[in-house]
C-alpha cells in the first residue's frame, strides 16, 4: 500500500504557546475540540528505553484524566516511520513490517488490519497528534510503567527488558489458572477492596501501569471468564473495571484496568494460595480546614491523611461549588467558617453518604475555581471571573449585556458549531474592558457555559449549548440581548438531514464501497444545493462518527419540520433502483405535509432527474429512525449498492451531484406544496 509521506508538514506550528515551561511547570494554551483551553500541570517526563525524551514542539499533557503523548515523536524516537492522511483523517505508524492506524476522534484502531478498541481516541492538540499512554503502548507492545514520584512515563521498547515484578514466577511455572470473578465492594460506603479471583494459582502477574487515573494489571498464562466491563463497581474511587486477554510475542496475558476517580493510596496483596488478589483502597481523614481570603481569592484549604481522590464541581440554582471525597471520613464540624472569605457564602461538611464526605461552598455568581492536591492538602481557591456587566436569565434563556457602548447588532456575525456543541456570536468591536473575558458557568438545560473571548478587534461570546439553538442579538433599551431560541423560533422552515449509519456502523457494503460513506457524500452534497433555498439545514453529522437513531429522531423531533434521511440499498445483485421508505404517525393531518406525502414528491423527483428502476414508495413500520420521529420523515434508498450497474453509478461524482440536486429539489416541493407547521 502506498501512502503519500507527508510527514505531519501541512500541520501548522502557529497555536503552541510561547509561554511553556518544561522542568517543574506546564503552562500554555491548549486547542482542541474547537476549544481554546488553558493548561497549567506540574510536567509529565518521558524516558524511552532509559533515555529522557526532550518534547521537540508538543510536550506531554494530561486531558480530562488521561495522560496524551505526541505520538509523531515517539513513534520516531521508537524507529518508527509515521505518515498522514489528511482525507481521512489517518495516522499510519509503520514499525518493521507492522501498519498500525489511527483515526482523529475515533477509538478504533487497527493493526495489520485487525481492529482494536481504545478507551479514548487519538485528538488533535495544537495541531498535534496526541495519543492516550495506553493506547500506544497497547499497539506498539510498548512495555509502559508509571514513575509516580518523578512524574514520568517510562516506554521501554523490549520486552525483555526488567520490569516491576510484585510476584516472580515459580520455577518451572508457566501456565496460570482462569480468572473467573472479581468481588466488588458491598456498597460504596462499604470498605473499599476488589478481589480478583481464579480456579487456580495465578502464575506471575504485573503492575504493568499505574497513574492517578488507572491501576493495570497483567496475569500472564491466565486465561479468562471475567467479563469485558464492569461499570457497577458500588465504589466513588473505582469508575469501572475492564478486562481483555492479549498476545505479545508468543507471551499471552489477561489484562485488568481499574479507572479510578483520582489519586488514592491502596495496597495489592496475593493470598498465600496465589488464587486471590486483593487492591485495598485506604480511607482518607479530613481532620482540619482553613479558610482565608489573600490576594483577590478565597482560599479554602482541607488538611488530612491520605490521598484524597477528590472530585469538584460547580453547580446552580444556587451556585455551589462542591468537593466531593471518596473512602473518607471527616472529624470536621458540619459547619465551615467562611467569614474571612469574600466570594463563599457559607460552607458545610456532609456525611450522610456514608464514605464519601462531600463539602458544599455556596458561592457568588461569576466566579471560577481551580484545586490541587499538594503534601497531603486539598487546596481550593475561588475567585472572580474578569466577567462584568451581564447576566443570563436560565428561565428566558437570554444572555443581557449592559447597554454602555453603542453596538451596531446588524453587523453581528453568528457562526454555528452545532455538531460540536457550540455557537459563536460575534460583536464587532473589542469589549474586554466593558465585558472582561472567562466561563460564565450557567449550567442551564439549554446553555452549559458561555465563554468569552476577545480577538483581532472583535468580541465572541461562545455558548456550549446541550441541544441545538438558534440566536438573535436585539436592542432592549438599557441592554442588549443575546436570545437563545428553538431553531423553529427563527426559521421558517427547518430540515433535518441525515446522513444514514457512520462511525461504528458501516451499514451495507458492496463492490469495494461502504454505504456510510456514500450516505454522507451525498448528504454534503444536498445540504450544498439547499443554500439560500430558504430552508434552515442541520445534518446529523457532517464526519464519520455515529449519532444513535433514537438520537436522529429526536434532534427532528426537537428542531425540525421534517427529516430526510440517506441510505444505500443491498440485496440480490439483480435488484436495482431507488425507493422511498415512510412510516404513519398518529399526528399526520390533512392541513400540513405528511411522510408520505414527502417520500412520494422525493421518490418522483429521484425518478425524474435519474431514470433509475422506480421501485417505488414503501410503508415500512420496523424502522426505529421513522417510528420515533414525530415531524415528516423519509427515507431515500438511493441505489444498490450490491448490483455492478448501481455501484458504477453512485462511484460517479457527477452522478452525486445529479442525486443530490434531485432530493433536494423534491425537499423544495414538498416545503413549497404544503404547510410544515
Amino acid at each position: 500500500m502506498n501512502w503519500k509521506k507527508l510527514l505531519f508538514t501541512t500541520l501548522a506550528l502557529g497555536l503552541f504557546s510561547a509561554t511553556t515551561v518544561y522542568g517543574e511547570q506546564v503552562k500554555m494554551d491548549l486547542f482542541y475540540n474547537g476549544k481554546h483551553h488553558a493548561y497549567a500541570a506540574k510536567e509529565v517526563k518521558i524516558s524511552i528505553d532509559g533515555k529522557a525524551m526532550v518534547p521537540k514542539d508538543m510536550p506531554a499533557v494530561i486531558i480530562d484524566g488521561r495522560t496524551m503523548l505526541p505520538m509523531r515523536q515517539i513513534a520516531q524516537e521508537l524507529g518508527c516511520e509515521v505518515t498522514w492522511n489528511e482525507a481521512a483523517k489517518q495516522i499510519y505508524v509503520m514499525r518493521g513490517s507492522d501498519i498500525i492506524v489511527f483515526t482523529v476522534d475515533s477509538k478504533a484502531g487497527y493493526e495489520n488490519g485487525k481492529e482494536f478498541t481504545m478507551d479514548v481516541p487519538a485528538t488533535i492538540v495544537n495541531d498535534r497528534t496526541m495519543l492516550p499512554v495506553r493506547a500506544l503502548a497497547d499497539a506498539l507492545h510498548l512495555n509502559i510503567k508509571w514513575d509516580d514520584p518523578n512524574r514520568t512515563v517510562i516506554i521501554n521498547s523490549d520486552d525483555t527488558d526488567a520490569k516491576e515484578e510484585p510476584t516472580k514466577p515459580e520455577s518451572g511455572q508457566t501456565t496460570a489458572g482462569t480468572l473467573t470473578g472479581i468481588q466488588t465492594p458491598s456498597a460504596k460506603d462499604a470498605d473499599q477492596t476488589f478481589t480478583i479471583q481464579a480456579d487456580g494459582p495465578m502464575g506471575r502477574y504485573e503492575k504493568t501501569f499505574v497513574d492517578d487515573q488507572k491501576i493495570v494489571l497483567d496475569f500472564y498464562g491466565a486465561k479468562s471468564s471475567l467479563p469485558g466491563e464492569i461499570t457497577k463497581t458500588n465504589s466513588d474511587i473505582v469508575t469501572g473495571i475492564r478486562t481483555a486477554t492479549h498476545e505479545n510475542n508468543g507471551d499471552s496475558f489477561t489484562r485488568v484496568v481499574f479507572d479510578l476517580s483520582g489519586k488514592k493510596d491502596y495496597e495489592v496483596k496475593q493470598s498465600a494460595d496465589k488464587k486471590n488478589i486483593t487492591i485495598s483502597f485506604g480511607k482518607t481523614t479530613v481532620d482540619k480546614i482553613s479558610a482565608v481570603h489573600s490576594q483577590n481569592k478565597d482560599i479554602i484549604t482541607i488538611g488530612g491523611t491520605g490521598s484524597f481522590g477528590a472530585s469538584v464541581a460547580m453547580t446552580a440554582d444556587p451556585q455551589k461549588i462542591v468537593v466531593t471525597i471518596p473512602n473518607c471520613q471527616s472529624n470536621l464540624k458540619d459547619k465551615i467558617n467562611t467569614d474571612e472569605l469574600q466570594y463563599v457564602l457559607d460552607g458545610k461538611v456532609d456525611t450522610s453518604k456514608g464514605n464519601t464526605v462531600e463539602m458544599v461552598f455556596r458561592v457568588d455568581d461569576l466566579v471560577q475555581y481551580s484545586y490541587r492536591e499538594e503534601n497531603q492538602n486539598l487546596i481550593l481557591e475561588i475567585y472572580p471571573t474578569t466577567l462584568k456587566n451581564m447576566r443570563y436569565d436560565k428561565n428566558a434563556n437570554v444572555l443581557y449585556l449592559d447597554k454602555k457602548d453603542k453596538i451596531d447588532t446588524g453587523s453581528v456575525k453568528f457562526e454555528d458549531h452545532y455538531l460540536d456543541g457550540y455557537f459563536d456570536v460575534t460583536l464587532p468591536g473589542d469589549y474586554e474592558k466593558l465585558y472582561g473575558y472567562g466561563t460564565y458557568d450557567v449550567k442551564g438545560t439549554v446553555v452549559e457555559n458561555i465563554e468569552v473571548s476577545t480577538k483581532g478587534g472583535s468580541t465572541t461570546f461562545r455558548f456550549k449549548q446541550n441541544c441545538i439553538s438558534a440566536y438573535e442579538v436585539t436592542d432592549e433599551g438599557d441592554s442588549y440581548a443575546i436570545r437563545v431560541k428553538n431553531p423553529k423560533e427563527v426559521y421558517d422552515k427547518v430540515l433535518l438531514l441525515d446522513a444514514g449509519h457512520g462511525g461504528k456502523d458501516p451499514g451495507t457494503s458492496g463492490n469495494g464501497m461502504q454505504e456510510k460513506n456514500l450516505t454522507l457524500t451525498i448528504a454534503q452534497k444536498i445540504e450544498q444545493e439547499l443554500r439560500g433555498s430558504g430552508i434552515k439545514v442541520y445534518m446529523t453529522r457532517d464526519r464519520d462518527v455515529y449519532p444513535e437513531n433514537s438520537t436522529r429522531a429526536k434532534i427532528a423531533n426537537d428542531i425540525a419540520d421534517l427529516m430526510v434521511s440517506i441510505h444505500i440499498n443491498s440485496g440480490p445483485e439483480t435488484a436495482n433502483g431507488t425507493e422511498t421508505l415512510y412510516q404513519v404517525h398518529a399526528n399526520d393531518s390533512s392541513s400540513r405535509l405528511t411522510s408520505k406525502q414527502l417520500a412520494e414528491i422525493l421518490q418522483a423527483s429521484m425518478i425524474s432527474s435519474t431514470g433509475n428502476t422506480n421501485r417505488g414508495v414503501k410503508l415500512r413500520t420496523d424502522l426505529l429512525i421513522l417510528n420515533r420521529t414525530t415531524v415528516p420523515s423519509a427515507i431515500v434508498e438511493v441505489v444498490f449498492i450490491t448490483n455492478t450497474g448501481d455501484a458504477l453509478k453512485i462511484s460517479n461524482p457527477a452522478y452525486q451531484d445529479q442525486v443530490a440536486q434531485a432530493i433536494a429539489e423534491g425537499i423544495q416541493e414538498a416545503a413549497r406544496k404544503f404547510p410544515l407547521r
